[in-house]
């Protein structure tokens, strides 16, 4: 404890001099508060006049609740132009820290960027709005009367950002001109960053985050903003904030950090696949899913090229995984109406029961190669939830515990994502070969078997994502995100050798397999079918002659 009493916990990182200097300049007190950033920022000032290394922001925090007990976290502002405080503290009024105290020059919070390019009204991004700034138009309380119809469908966002790690600089020395302050001036900045993008998101002003990556990445259209631009160089300049664009491990921290930031903001945005959503809502989401990569190219133009790719894959993980999840809600929503239509569900129990499921099994064996006393009792299993007419709910249920079925042998085994990725394989294949059956029969209810089969696809694939993610440790978004990598890898891969067969020099696998051909050839047409992706699953014929 100290001098007067205050126990001092959690403070072995912190040396003595820093513990005394916060003693010395801040008190508690009810009914205060002060900015989360200003603190850092007389942190960071106190460090460059004593030569220590400053900690990063969490771990100050961490400092600042030991020394001072009782401090809670409060987000106090405005709507949109909001800040993170802790609440419960203040300068002592005997301190030189007060002279520091200037938001314009301390706070350098993102807000006033796009503060400006708010419109009066609030619609969601996506939607006509035609009121004029200060205008009594009345329809913009319809906008906010709209927009707090939609925030109610929104999840938690106190938990959108995530506890960000500390930039990990044990193996790779710092760059030339580069110093540990900075490293650690990047990681507040990154963070209040994101912090800027959840006031946009939460209040579904999505068109803004184009705004935040323009001055966070310092390229602001001329005469836009330009005071926030100059903020920003105040504390980093550009020069340091591209040179530390080319640091490995920035690179780590910036794909580790979007990647767990993303996922937080999808579970903000769709906090539940299956629960029905304002159509209007899910139209701006897409909207803004399709405009997230264009934005951000934009918005980076001149940053180092290994930045770019960087941001690119997390942003483009994160688009695609908005535009699935809306298009399963969708689904999901046309599927609740067919599964409380009891003639319907009736028509399906006679169709199904005339399927020749022994038959569908032989055939698919060959492929599927799977146990049939399992496949048969997810038949049944199918048929008895099918006849109970039981809710979209319940049916996600009886589909979770089939994925824990099959998988539950190979949890803990390092195959666990290849045996998942082998089993969504197989449930594709075979209930394509059941709506195979139903359509030679010409099935009365084919109509709602083809809907119930794309909406349960969607959702075996939400669930084996969200399964191998547990499984290796990383967020749905980043298992997305590498899968899209390697498939631009293999892409890549596949290109350079067309383009080496094309060289005179050598004799291409494909050219002696054409030249060994048979002069009469027949025409063959190959079906694709690709991975449901934004709009769902879809069928390519490509034809040979």
């Amino acid at each position: 404890m100290d001098g007067e009493g205050t126990p001092l916990t959690h403070t072995t990182r912190a040396s003595p001099a820093t513990v005394q200097w916060l003693l010395d300049n801040y008190e508690t007190a009810e009914g205060v508060s002060l900015p989360r950033s200003t603190l850092y920022y007389h942190y960071l000032r106190h460090c460059q006049e004593t030569n220590l290394d400053p900690m990063n922001p969490a771990s100050f925090g961490k400092l600042i609740r030991s020394v001072f007990l009782g401090l809670r976290t409060r987000r106090l502002g405005t709507r949109g132009n909001s800040k993170y405080h802790y609440y419960g503290i203040r300068i002592k009024a005997n301190s030189p820290l007060n002279q520091y105290t200037d938001d314009q020059t301390m706070a350098m919070r993102q807000q006033p960027m796009y503060q400006a390019k708010k419109p009066s009204s609030s619609k969601v991004d996506g939607e006509s709005d035609t009121s004029q700034p200060g205008s009594n138009n009345p329809g913009s309380n319809e906008g906010s009367q709209s927009q707090q119809q939609h925030q109610q469908f929104l999840g938690d966002a106190s938990l959108a950002i995530p506890n960000f790690d500390e930039i990990d600089m044990s193996s790779n020395p710092l760059p030339e001109g580069i110093t540990i302050q900075d490293v650690r001036i990047f990681e507040l900045l990154y963070r209040e960053h994101a912090e800027a993008i959840v006031d946009v998101v939460v209040n579904l002003q999505f068109s803004l985050i184009e705004a935040l990556w323009q001055g966070f990445w310092r390229n602001q259209p001329i005469g836009e903003h330009q005071n926030a631009e100059n903020d920003f160089e105040k504390k980093l300049p550009k020069e340091t904030l591209f040179a530390l664009c080319k640091y490995d491990p920035v690179h780590v921290f910036v794909r580790k950090s979007d990647y767990a930031f993303y996922q937080a903001i999808i579970e903000v945005l769709i906090p539940d696949v299956l629960r029905p959503i304002p159509s209007s809502l899910t139209q701006a989401i897409r909207n803004f899913a399709k405009s997230l990569e264009n934005w951000l190219k934009s918005a980076m133009q001149g940053v180092p090229d290994e930045m770019i790719k960087t941001k690119i894959g997390a942003v483009s993980a994160f688009a695609q995984t908005l535009r699935r999840y809306t298009s399963l809600n969708h689904l999901a929503q046309a599927a609740r109406a067919v599964l409380q239509n009891t003639s319907q569900i009736n028509q399906m129990l006679t169709d199904l029961n005339r399927v020749d499921f022994a038959n569908v099994q032989e055939q698919a064996s060959w492929v599927c190669q799977c146990d049939d006393a399992v496949v048969q009792q997810l038949e049944q299993d199918f048929k008895k939830t099918l006849k109970q007419q039981t809710s979209l709910e319940q049916w996600a249920i009886w589909l979770e515990s089939v994925v824990n079925q099959v998988l539950v042998t190979h949890e803990g085994s390092p195959n666990f994502p290849k045996a998942a990725r082998q089993f969504l394989l197989k449930w594709s294949f075979y209930s394509s070969m059941v709506i195979r059956d139903l359509t030679l029969r010409s099935a009365a209810s084919f109509g709602s078997f083809h809907l119930i089969r794309l909406l349960y696809d969607e959702y075996m694939f939400y669930l084996v994502e969200h399964k191998v993610a547990r499984a290796t440790g990383e967020t749905p978004i980043a298992v997305m995100g590498e899968v899209r990598q390697f498939s631009d890898l293999s892409s890549a891969v596949a290109l350079g050798s067309l383009e080496a067969d094309k060289k005179p020099s050598v004799t291409s696998t494909a050219t002696k397999i054409v030249s060994s051909t048979p002069a009469t050839s027949t025409n063959t047409t190959v079906m694709l079918v690709t991975p449901s992706g934004t709009d769902g699953p879809q069928v390519k014929r490509l034809k040979s002659e």
